[in-house]
């Protein structure tokens, strides 16, 4: 048998009655409605035998949205008459989506005819050609409610998806936006983004975090936090600021390397390395005894060592180790004095007769050699040698203080400002040489330099004066002012020129009150005002010793005595009488801080301070006013009536 399918046209959906075939036959209906199908196909399978398969197109009428077409299928050679109809429509053309399908089963009959429906639905409801994206077999068009949505529309940036593709990713203007989980303003570059003409909600610009459930990582110039993760998304881990790993060096020279801090704030330099205790000379023995701290290394301070050598470094006369001398003083950092040394008498001071009893002596300045000069009122100036005591004539004054070179050259500073220098050899008259002001030389101190003997002066005015001599010259510098401070400047010392310390007192609020100035360390003009902080009383500092460059002590009215160690000032016990009644100090020498002489007021006892008591260690019978040494075995005292007493154990 043979079958033979012919399309049979309809007329406005409406079905013509044809003059039945001889033979049996199937008469297809095929209606659509709602919607212009561009591509109808018929397809009849043989149910007995799959394989034998045919289709045609279905010509439809493209004004029509509701049609019945009619396709008649006349028998065909070797099928059986078992037939599988399948009608099917598509979107736009036969490449289109497929909008509408139906299926059915039927059987030819022997002879006559019969109607087999096949009803496609789709939805274009707007009419633009493309059918709802929605139902069972969706077409293209995402809004089948407006005829100017639909795939074959052009983008535009309005908030809509004209196009039906990728909302407004198409658009020109539009922009590629990121989804910001966690609200810090930078989207995960991970996930799928979205191509929008404005930011969907949740979505962001900026893409580039590399922890969208953090809102604290997100890329930034630094790392937020130090916690071992990537805060500032540059794919390092805790680097800058906190450079973590890198090598560094603590605070104390030991070489690490930089971790974070428990709290994740900051990152410090950790090292494995354990520093030690490293110590310094400060007093000029030669030994180490100041403590510059714990270090690793490069230490603080110059030829620092990890062995402490020194117990004392407020004096040059002791140190581990030391020859234990006769002299009050722990040499040997024993924590005994004197130890085991024979005949000595610390209270054994000798007097010398030969000086004149009609002096009152201000001024005393030994050197080498048991010799010295003594200076005083009334144009008293005597030199010392031995016991022998001469008078040298020719230089008018009246002297305050003195100062002499290690071969005994003396300068004097006088009550009228002026100055002079002599030696025990000269015969000539002394020469007057005047200062910058007519105030009274109070203190002086010298320091050697060849042939070249630099001198600095302070006076009641606060004149801070300096003075070169060079010795053999034809003609002397003048005094030149250095500084002029508002103080009475009563003592000044130094261990090098560039440690210099004037004491007095000045004036504040209509009351005086203890003053120390510190002298510039590069030798420039400009002195420095000293905090000795709060004082229980007022008055002068009458004496200042230099121990090193950092400790300095200090003496005055009312037994006051402070010590500077470091950058601080202490007061130390003061000193006190006998009769419980306070002394002013007129003079003192150190050695050490615990190794202190003083004269005072109201006593005519030679004081001797050990660094925590006072006792008397001479008890003389006349008022002594001023006090010089070469060292602590070489002690003298000087004053009213001629006296001149000496301490050489």
């Amino acid at each position: 048998m043979a079958w033979v399918l012919v399309v049979m046209a309809s007329v406005s959906g409406c079905k013509k009655e044809e003059t039945p075939p001889q033979a049996g036959a199937i008469r297809a209906l095929v209606s659509y409605a709602t919607f212009r199908p561009a591509c109808l196909t018929l397809s009849i399978t043989d149910v007995a035998d799959p394989t034998r398969t045919e289709s045609t197109d279905v010509r439809v009428d493209p004004n029509a949205r509701s049609d019945i077409r009619t396709v008649a299928i006349i028998g065909r050679e070797g099928w059986s008459r078992n037939l599988r109809l399948v009608a099917s429509a598509h979107e736009r053309s036969c490449n289109g989506p497929l909008v509408a399908l139906q299926e059915v089963t039927a059987q030819v009959p022997e002879v006559g005819t019969t109607d087999v429906m096949l009803a496609l639905r789709a939805d274009d409801l707007d009419d633009d050609g493309y059918v709802s994206a929605e139902g069972q077999y969706p077409g293209s068009d995402c809004d089948d409610t407006n005829p100017d949505i639909h795939p074959g529309a052009t983008e535009l940036c309005d908030g809509v998806d004209n196009n039906c593709v990728n909302g407004e990713a198409d658009a020109p203007g539009g922009a590629t936006y990121y989804r910001d989980v966690d609200g810090d303003g930078f989207g995960d570059p991970f996930a799928l983004p979205s191509l929008s003409c404005i930011p969907p909600e949740g979505y962001v610009l900026e893409s580039g975090d590399c922890n969208d459930r953090d809102p604290n990582v997100f890329p930034q110039p630094l790392e937020l936090r130090c916690d071992n993760r990537d805060d500032n998304c540059d794919g390092q881990v805790d680097n800058a600021p906190f450079d973590v790993g890198t090598a560094c060096m603590t605070a104390q020279n030991c070489g690490g390397t930089r971790q974070c801090t428990p709290d994740q704030l900051a990152a410090v330099c950790s090292s494995a390395e354990q520093p030690v205790e490293w110590f310094i000379d400060e007093d000029g023995d030669g030994r180490a005894g100041t403590s510059v701290g714990l270090w690793c290394a490069n230490p603080p301070g110059e030829n620092a060592v990890t062995e402490r050598t020194d117990c004392d470094e407020s004096s040059r006369y002791v140190f581990n180790g030391a020859t234990e001398v006769c002299d009050r003083m722990d040499n040997d950092c024993d924590g005994q004095v004197d130890e085991h040394i024979a005949s000595c008498d610390p209270a054994a001071w000798t007097s010398n007769s030969d000086s004149p009893n009609d002096t009152q002596w201000r001024a005393v300045a030994p050197y080498s050699g048991n010799r010295g000069w003594l200076a005083g009122d009334a144009s008293r100036l005597a030199h010392v040698d031995g016991n022998t005591v001469t008078l040298v004539t020719g230089c008018p004054g009246i002297w305050r203080s003195a100062w002499t070179t290690n071969d005994g050259r003396v300068f004097l500073g006088s009550s009228a400002g002026t100055f002079t220098t002599r030696r025990a050899t000269d015969t000539a008259p002394c020469v007057d040489v005047a200062g910058p002001g007519a105030a009274q030389i109070n203190g002086i101190v010298g320091f050697e330099n060849g042939n070249t003997v630099t001198l600095y002066a302070v006076d009641s005015e606060g004149r801070i004066i300096r003075w070169t001599h060079v010795e053999g010259a034809p003609t002397q510098a003048a005094p030149v002012l250095l500084q002029q401070v508002v103080s009475n400047l009563r003592a000044i010392d130094g261990t090098t020129p560039g440690t210099l310390f004037a004491a007095g007192t000045e004036v504040v609020g209509g009351s005086s009150r203890p003053v120390v100035w510190r002298g510039p360390a590069d030798g420039g003009s400009t002195w420095t005002h000293e905090n000795l902080g709060t004082l229980p009383s007022g008055g002068f500092l009458r004496s200042i010793r230099a121990l090193s460059a950092t400790r300095v002590v200090a003496a005055g009215d009312t037994g006051l005595l402070m010590e500077l160690n470091g950058t601080t000032w202490t007061v130390k016990p003061r000193l006190t009488l006998e009769s419980m009644a306070t002394a002013d100090i007129r003079a003192m020498v150190a050695f050490g801080s615990k190794a202190i002489y003083a004269v005072s007021s109201g006593s005519n006892a030679i004081h001797f301070f050990n660094g925590e008591t006072w006792s008397s260690s001479a008890p003389p019978s006349h008022t002594t006013h001023t006090l010089g040494a070469t060292g602590p075995t070489d002690i003298w005292a000087a004053g009213s009536t001629g006296v001149l007493l000496r301490w050489q154990p």
